[in-house]
């Protein structure tokens, strides 16, 4: 199946986030956007490129930015574009369920970071449609910031020319920030042992196929199967990038990194197909919230299982 067939599948349950996974890693990310993007540089002009349901789209509006989603999967965007017209921004935000503690804490501290963009900014309702990240269809340089997120960079086979239409329409001096799957990450490990115990984790990854991935040449992608608890013919490719490799392909581009992070480093150490449960049992959320706490006090980018960059497009 395609990502997008893949996806439209997802529409009524995408916006729930119950599984630990997703719920930590968008949490994270929204606070690195509010953080080192919102409040640092306050884009005016914001194209999300993959924008799903509009999570990051709602979060640059709630400052005051015009904002326009893209995404390939019709019925997110349809999704996205009825969220749209009942929106409403406010002091706390709230761009997914809290079904854990750590949810409202990261809510609350997004809000607090936002209080004045909020309250000095006229609201613009954000606009939504379907367009493909390889084509997209805007004039060059028509962007202060792009935010393409939620691993979009990984389901596309030429993301290469990805990266040039996002190049091509952001302007000069201005700011993107991608994240995506990272290749260096402790499932690597997870997946050959996982092999070696008949897929008792669900990894479903062939035991050679796990010991090449750990093998491949250090600055190339490998490629991974989504999502694994569906049968093979309902899946697609997802691309798992390394650092070295993403940094030379965007430089091609003019788009200079300045700044990364991790997130799902320490908390990897529990397989992450444990983490995409929907219902974890007790002892599972006290497991991972001991090593969420260490994981967002450590200084440095560990090797995660997601990787978030911000780039500047260089100036001619």
């Amino acid at each position: 199946m395609s990502a997008a067939e893949i996806f439209n599948t997802m529409v009524n349950t995408y916006d729930e986030i119950q599984e630990l996974w997703y719920a930590w890693l968008f949490s994270r990310l929204h606070f690195i956007v509010a953080k080192e993007i919102i409040t640092k540089y306050s884009p005016k002009t914001v194209l999300d490129v993959g924008c799903g349901t509009g999570f990051q789209s709602f979060l640059h509006a709630t400052a005051g930015a015009s904002v326009v989603g893209i995404d390939i999967t019709e019925g997110l965007v349809k999704v996205a574009n009825q969220k749209s017209l009942n929106f409403k921004p406010e002091k706390k935000i709230n761009l997914f369920p809290s079904y854990y503690d750590f949810v409202e804490r990261y809510n609350q501290l997004i809000g607090a970071l936002l209080s004045k963009e909020i309250a000095g900014n006229q609201y613009k309702q954000p606009s939504f449609q379907i367009a493909d990240a390889r084509y997209l269809p805007f004039v060059n340089e028509s962007y202060d910031h792009i935010n393409c997120c939620g691993s979009t960079l990984c389901f596309i086979e030429d993301h290469q020319l990805a990266i040039s239409e996002i190049a091509r329409v952001l302007k000069p001096g201005g700011t993107v920030i991608l994240e995506g799957d990272s290749r260096w990450n402790l499932d690597l490990f997870w997946s050959v042992l996982d092999a070696s115990l008949k897929n008792r984790w669900g990894y479903d990854k062939p035991f050679f196929k796990a010991i090449r991935d750990i093998f491949a040449p250090l600055a190339d992608y490998i490629i991974n199967r989504y999502p694994l608890d569906q049968p093979e013919d309902q899946r697609c490719n997802i691309k798992a990038f390394t650092a070295k490799g993403l940094k030379l392909e965007l430089a091609k581009y003019h788009l200079k990194v300045v700044k990364n992070w991790t997130i799902h480093s320490v908390t990897n150490f529990i397989p992450s197909t444990y983490l995409e449960m929907s219902d974890p049992p007790k002892w599972l959320k006290i497991l991972f919230k001991s090593f969420a706490n260490i994981e967002e006090r450590i200084p440095f980018a560990l090797p995660g299982l997601s990787m978030v960059y911000l780039a500047f497009k260089e100036k001619k």
